[in-house]
C-alpha cells in the first residue's frame, strides 16, 4: 500500500508542476506585454501556454512513464485528446463566434457577451511540451 501512495504522489507531483509552471509562464508573458507581473492573469482562459493541455500531457505520460503502454495509459490518451481537441477546436471557434454575435448585438445596441477565446495550435503544443517534461523530469528526479 505504501508503494501505491509513493507512486500516486508522483501522479500528483508531475501534473501540479505542469500546472504551476504553465501558470507562471502565463503571467510572466503577460506581464512581459503589459509591464506589470499579475499571477491572476495566469489563471485567465486562453492565452499561451495552455495550462489544460500541460496538466492532461503529464498525466497522460507521467502513466506511460510508470506503466508503459497499458489500459489506463490509453484511457488517459483519449480523454488527454479531448481536452486538446476542445482547447484547441471547439473553444477557439465559440471565441470566434463571440465575435460575430457582439457584432449583432452592437447593431441592435445590446449588451455586448464576454468573448473567451480558445488555444492556437502553437499555445496548445507548447502545453503539450511543457506537461511532458513535467513529466519525464519529475520521473528521473524522483526514480
Amino acid at each position: 500500500m505504501a508503494i501505491q501512495g509513493f507512486f500516486g504522489l508522483y501522479y500528483i507531483i508531475a501534473v501540479l508542476s505542469a500546472w504551476l509552471f504553465s501558470i507562471l509562464l502565463k503571467s510572466a508573458l503577460v506581464a512581459f506585454k503589459e509591464k506589470r507581473f499579475s499571477l491572476k492573469k495566469g489563471f485567465l482562459n486562453g492565452g499561451m501556454p495552455s495550462s489544460h493541455s500541460a496538466v492532461v500531457s503529464s498525466l497522460t505520460a507521467s502513466v506511460f512513464m510508470l506503466q508503459g503502454f497499458s489500459d489506463l495509459f490509453f484511457v488517459s490518451l483519449v480523454f488527454s485528446l479531448i481536452i486538446v481537441s476542445d482547447a484547441f477546436g471547439v473553444r477557439r471557434n465559440v471565441g470566434l463566434q463571440g465575435d460575430s454575435l457582439n457584432a449583432v448585438l452592437k447593431g441592435l445596441k445590446k449588451s455586448p457577451v464576454k468573448v473567451v477565446y480558445g488555444h492556437t495550435f502553437f499555445q496548445v503544443f507548447a502545453g503539450i511540451v511543457i506537461g511532458v517534461l513535467a513529466a519525464v523530469i519529475t520521473y528521473y528526479t524522483w526514480f
